[in-house]
C-alpha cells in the first residue's frame, strides 16, 4: 500500500463509516490477494511485482455502500451461531 492508498482508505473511512469500513477493508484485501494469486500462477506478474490496489479498494467501497450493512449482519450472524 503505497500514500495514495492510505488517503483513499481515510475518504473510505468518513463515506462508509462503522462497520462498513470493515467489510470494505476486508473485500479489498481478499480480491487483491486472489487477483495477486492468480496473476503469479498465470506468470502474468511474478511475486515481487507491483499491483495496484486503488482499484480493488474502490470495488470493495462500492460493494460496501450498498450491501455492507447487509454482509455485516450475515457475518455477525455466522460467528455468533
Amino acid at each position: 500500500m503505497g500514500m495514495g492508498d492510505v488517503k483513499l482508505v481515510a475518504l473510505m473511512g468518513l463515506v462508509l463509516g462503522w462497520p462498513k469500513i470493515v467489510v470494505a477493508l476486508f473485500l479489498a484485501f481478499l480480491t487483491g490477494a486472489l487477483i495477486g494469486v492468480i496473476l503469479v500462477i498465470m506468470g502474468e506478474k511474478r511475486l515481487n511485482s507491483h499491483i495496484p490496489f486503488g482499484p480493488f479498494l474502490t470495488a470493495a467501497t462500492l460493494i460496501s455502500l450498498f450491501w455492507g450493512g447487509l454482509i455485516w449482519q450475515w457475518y455477525l450472524e455466522k460467528i455468533m451461531g
